[in-house]
C-alpha cells in the first residue's frame, strides 16, 4: 500500500504598528517578502505554530487574537492560516530563515513578494468580521 502525502499546514500571522504590517524577507530562494511564519509541526496547535514562528523570524512574542483568512493550496497540498496577533514582548530583530525584517504601509509592500501575499494583505485590510476563506 502506497502512502498518501500530508498537507502541509502553515501559520502566519499579520503584525500591526500603527498604520503598517511586519514583513520578514526569506533568506533563500528568491528572497521573498512576507508574513511572519511557517510550518506547524506534528503535535502542535495553529495558534502555537503562528506563536513559535513569530519568535524564531523576528524574536517578538505575540498573542494571537483573530483569525484573518483559510487559503487552500490544492497545487502545493497546502492550507495557509493567516491570524492577527499583538505583540505581548521580545525585541524585532531577523532570526532563523530570515535576513530582514520590517514594518511597511499595506499599500505599498517591498518587492519582491508572491501574489497572494497581495490577496491576503487585501483581505485582512478589510477587516471583515466573518473569516475569509478562498483558494490560491
Amino acid at each position: 500500500m502506497s502512502e498518501t502525502p500530508g498537507t502541509t499546514v502553515v501559520a502566519l500571522t499579520f503584525i500591526r504598528q500603527g498604520n503598517q504590517i511586519l514583513l520578514v524577507r526569506q533568506a533563500y530562494g528568491a528572497q521573498y517578502w512576507s508574513l511572519p511564519g511557517g510550518k506547524m509541526e506534528p503535535g502542535e496547535s495553529i495558534e502555537d505554530a503562528a506563536i513559535r514562528e513569530v519568535m524564531e523570524e523576528t524574536g517578538l512574542k505575540v498573542r494571537v487574537t483573530r483569525v484573518v483568512g483559510l487559503y487552500s493550496k490544492p497545487a502545493e497540498d497546502g492550507l495557509a492560516i493567516t491570524f492577527e496577533g499583538d505583540i505581548v514582548g521580545g525585541t524585532l530583530q531577523a532570526a532563523n530563515e530570515i535576513c530582514e525584517c520590517g514594518y511597511f504601509p499595506p499599500d505599498q509592500l517591498p518587492q519582491p513578494v508572491r501574489a497572494h501575499l497581495r490577496e491576503r494583505v487585501a483581505d485582512w485590510r478589510a477587516q471583515s468580521a466573518s473569516t475569509v476563506w478562498r483558494t490560491q
